[in-house]
């Protein structure tokens, strides 16, 4: 860091104090790696803002970052990385069930972490999810809110389209329980992996239904919106926080 003054003007100051090592698990591939690069930019500059103010406090940070992946095997990996290096805490991962599988590796190695994007509500279990936080609310709030959301622009006969991974089976059973089981048209299941949606919006044909809830990641849920619309789907399309592509 370089600082000023009167008698020697600008000069390089060297740092005595303590550096910390933060890991960062961001989904460099996978399902929304389209996200990772933002998501790092976001990262180093709350890395600068902390440096700035930790300078005086004799305190620097380091990001370490690894790839999540958006996935459970490739999180657990990257959290055993993070730990080998060296870092205190964690921030991430983004995708739930990453998240999940990143904490059993890092809880057994006593450090914290806190997610800027999990939402599956099971996380809020302290005893099944010991050290973890994170800065973004539970499904359990937005399942209902997505319903309200519906209820009031008058989504009728809605179709429920939701991916079967631990972000959209959480996010779906939330919505279901608000919305009620019974009430549903249609409640249609997909692997994340999913690229055909034919035979997944023919149910929503066959059923006859008004609208649909999509809880899906952008990629999927712009691939549905558009089979939708092939078929002749007319109704009104509703979505989660996952689906929300500038986009779309």
């Amino acid at each position: 860091m370089e600082w000023w003054s009167a008698i020697d003007g600008i000069q390089d100051t060297p740092f005595n104090g303590a550096t910390v090592k933060i890991g960062f698990l961001n989904p460099m591939t996978g399902p929304i790696a389209v996200y990772a690069p933002g998501f790092g930019v976001a990262a180093n500059i709350a890395l600068g803002m902390m440096n700035t103010a930790g300078w005086g406090n004799g305190l620097q940070f380091e990001m370490v970052m690894a790839d999540s992946g958006c996935d459970g095997t490739a999180a657990a990996t990257a959290a055993q990385t993070l730990i080998d290096a060296g870092v205190v805490g964690v921030v991430g991962a983004a995708c739930s069930g990453a998240t999940m599988a990143a904490n059993a590796v890092l809880s057994a190695a006593g450090i914290p972490m806190i997610s800027y994007a999990s939402t599956n509500p099971g996380l809020s279990d302290a005893e099944a999810y010991p050290n973890f936080f994170r800065v973004v609310p539970s499904d359990a709030l937005q399942g209902p809110a997505l319903n309200a959301v519906v209820a009031a622009d008058g989504g009728t006969d809605v179709a429920l389209m939701y991916m079967t991974n631990d972000y959209g089976s959480g996010f779906a059973d939330a919505f279901t329980a608000a919305h009620g089981a019974d009430n549903l048209c249609a409640s249609i299941g997909y692997e994340e992996t999913t690229t055909d949606f034919t035979s997944a919006v023919q149910q929503v044909i066959d059923n006859s239904c008004g609208s649909v809830v999509l809880i899906s990641y952008a990629a999927d849920g712009a691939a549905i919106v558009e089979e939708l619309s092939t078929q002749g789907f007319s109704g009104q399309i509703f979505g989660g926080d996952g689906v929300a592509e500038e986009g779309l």
